[in-house]
């Protein structure tokens, strides 16, 4: 799996998933700060985590990204609902995207994308997004990226 991150004009980033055989596009609006979001709640998985939800809207309509933890692999799913801030559970959406991947590679995939973000530079980044670099989460990141690696070389 891979996936990449970027802004957009004004409040909006795109969200691409691909893997060998296929390739998912999620257009994300600003209406939340997915990028804080998925920055902090990754994290957790290194932490402990079995699972985490990150909502992703869009106008009109709202993904979530859902990725449960076995052992090191992650299945990754993204699910679509119909309305924004849906109160709908889980099951009732539409599973659009799923892959398998090790939560090492996972992060590093991400940490890899974060960082892309970052580089832009905070007066570009917030001209793009609207929202502040995540400073927090992405020190959070870090860590659990550093986690995630040591507990594997350990393993291995």
């Amino acid at each position: 799996m891979n996936l990449t991150l970027q802004l957009e004009h004004l409040g909006w980033i795109n969200i691409n998933f691909t893997s060998d055989d296929k390739q998912f596009y999620i257009p994300g609006s600003f209406l939340t700060d997915f990028v804080y979001e998925f920055t902090d709640r990754i994290s957790t998985l290194a932490e402990g985590a079995n699972e985490v939800i990150v909502r992703v809207q869009t106008e009109l309509g709202e993904y979530r990204i859902f990725v449960k933890q076995e052992t090191n692999i992650c299945l990754f799913n993204v699910f679509e609902f119909d309305d924004n801030f849906s109160t709908y559970d889980l099951d009732e959406g539409v599973c659009v995207y799923e892959d398998k991947v090790e939560l090492k590679s996972l992060m590093n995939i991400i940490f890899r994308e974060i960082t892309k973000l970052k580089n832009l530079g905070n007066e570009e980044y917030f001209r793009l997004w609207g929202n502040h670099f995540p400073e927090l989460p992405y020190k959070r990141l870090i860590r659990a990226r550093d986690t995630i690696k040591h507990r594997t070389n350990n393993f291995e």
